[in-house]
């Protein structure tokens, strides 16, 4: 194996170096003073400061890569100049000054990127900006000292031409030397211990040449990892939100089932009926960071990671999990959060595996802009196929829904009376104080397919908005979408489900609900309400 020393090479353009390295260095002391000035500007009127804030314009890609290229050219010099036994000192302070600069830069990054959703504490944002005016002062004093080196400039005695002089460059700096590697092939045991040897013999003799590979090889991969983890790639757990591509997004609740509200199974593989597949509902919170009319979150972005494997969103069963929330159709955001659904089609043996959601930012890193990242939510998904024990509560008592889809919707119903119509007495008024006693009857609609009778009903209902369920404006809407009627009579037990038109006299009472239910509900001695809200069963004994 033969080798050439590299020292002659790296001596002859020394200044050079020095030359790249304090051109790098002036960009970077420019970069850390339009930080610092943000930062004022932030803790004297952060609103004033944010108003037209672009993260690219303080720290951009190019900030991290100059850095790193100024720590890998210090660590050149610092390989030549342990070798002449030169004065090194300002290259250890200026590699470890970069590192640090490096460090800083992230520190600032993490701060800027949420300037726009979180007002940052005083106490804290000052903090930042004097540990940033610190590395500003280093980086101009070593600049300088950088310059001097470059140029050759004579300061205090220090003479660089000189100094390059007693670096003592001779022919033998630039020689070949060989390295001989010999194996025995006979037996595998010593070949592996004078492999071994060779190579602690290598190291031993070229011990400053592998360090310094060393010391370059780990910066970078520790760069990189960097990289990757702070500005290529964020990780968040469900429930927190995350900002991309535009948008806010926080995805609260994951849901695995195979049925559609009334519990039939709804699933379809190669257009026939399957228990073979399972459809994953994320249930998230979406607003749009600007106030753009045509903004809309890009369904395209979101895939879902199983072992290995990915699987886009699909539509096809919106209508099955409307019971669920409002499935997310291209809906207009706005700058308040809206709860959507979004649907993936599953294979039934990944139900219970760990699943995390990837986003694909698709801000790009175009003009130095940091802002492509890799997005990931980790799951705690929720099967609703296991129903839970059945919760029961008795007239004139409050019903909760909590933990359900529901989440704190409440119903409690303090009287019940069935009859084929009800009388309401009311004052007609036809001018001022001139209203005379008048009565309306309530009946039920001919429509449908089986005769009606009317429950009227007594008691209050109170929805829950963050559960987003749509068409629930009323408690007849509420009865509707979820309640079966269960009666006893003579003897027998009868269900049905509760299809109402909506029914109502001219003059509403408070609390007061008209109920289309089947005429068999007259005369019963036992009816209650049965609602299903996915994997929860309520049962509300009426009579």
């Amino acid at each position: 194996m033969i080798l050439r020393k590299p020292y002659a090479l790296f001596i002859k353009y020394f200044r050079l170096i020095n030359l790249a390295m304090a051109v790098l260095m002036g960009i970077l002391i420019y970069r850390t003073w339009v930080i610092t000035g943000f930062l004022n500007s932030y803790i004297g009127n952060y609103l004033l400061a944010t108003d037209d804030f672009v993260l690219g314009h303080y720290i951009n890609f190019y900030s991290f890569i100059m850095a790193l290229i100024i720590v890998i050219l210090n660590v050149v010099i610092l390989s030549v100049l342990f070798v002449k036994k030169k004065p090194k000192k300002l290259y250890i302070f200026s590699g470890i000054l970069y590192i640090l600069i490096i460090v800083m830069y992230g520190v600032d990054y993490m701060i800027l990127h949420g300037v726009n959703e979180v007002i940052w504490d005083v106490r804290l944002t000052k903090a930042v900006r004097d540990f940033t005016y610190v590395g500003l002062a280093l980086q101009a004093a070593c600049v300088v000292l950088v310059l001097i080196r470059a140029t050759g400039f004579d300061i205090k005695g220090f003479n660089f031409g000189t100094d390059l002089q007693e670096l003592d460059i001779q022919t033998e700096d630039n020689e070949e030397f060989e390295v001989a590697v010999e194996f025995d092939q006979n037996k595998i045991e010593r070949k592996v211990r004078k492999g071994i040897r060779y190579v602690s013999y290598f190291y031993l003799e070229h011990k400053l040449l592998v360090n310094v590979c060393g010391i370059i090889l780990v910066i970078i991969i520790a760069f990189t990892l960097f990289i990757n983890r702070m500005i290529y790639r964020a990780d968040y757990k469900q429930g927190h939100p995350f900002q991309a591509s535009g948008v806010v997004v926080n995805i609260k609740q994951a849901f695995i089932t195979s049925t559609d509200q009334f519990g039939e199974e709804m699933m379809y593989e190669n257009g026939k009926k399957t228990k073979n597949r399972v459809l994953l509902v994320l249930k998230l919170d979406v607003k749009s960071v600007y106030n753009d009319p045509d903004a809309v979150l890009n369904t395209g972005l979101f895939n879902l990671r199983i072992r290995g494997r990915s699987y886009g969103q699909t539509t096809s069963y919106n209508k099955e999990i409307s019971d669920m929330g409002t499935p997310y159709v291209q809906q207009k955001l706005t700058t308040d959060f809206k709860s959507y659904l979004l649907a993936f089609d599953l294979p039934r043996e990944l139900a219970n595996k760990k699943m995390v959601l990837k986003f694909n930012d698709n801000i790009s890193y175009v003009k130095g802009e940091l802002g492509a990242k890799n997005i990931y939510v980790t799951l705690k998904q929720e099967d609703l196929d296991k129903d839970k024990d059945e919760i029961e509560a008795v007239s004139g008592k409050t019903l909760s829904f909590k933990g359900s889809l529901l989440e704190n919707a409440k119903l409690k119903i303090d009287k019940v009376e069935v009859a084929k119509s009800f009388k309401t007495d009311y004052n007609f008024c036809y001018s001022t104080n001139k209203c005379y006693k008048s009565y309306e009857y309530v009946t039920p609609t001919t429509t449908g397919t089986y005769f009606k009778t009317v429950m009227k009903v007594k008691g209050t209902f109170e929805s829950d908005q963050n559960a987003n369920i749509s068409g629930i404006a009323t408690l007849n809407d509420f009865l509707n979408k979820f309640a079966v009627i269960s009666y006893q009579k003579n003897g027998g037990w009868y269900s049905h489900k509760i299809d109402s038109e909506n029914i109502s006299p001219a003059v509403k009472e408070p609390d007061t609900y008209y109920i289309e239910v089947n005429k068999n509900v007259e005369g019963a001695t036992t009816i209650y309400l049965l609602f299903k809200v996915r994997n929860y069963n309520y049962k509300y004994v009426l009579m």
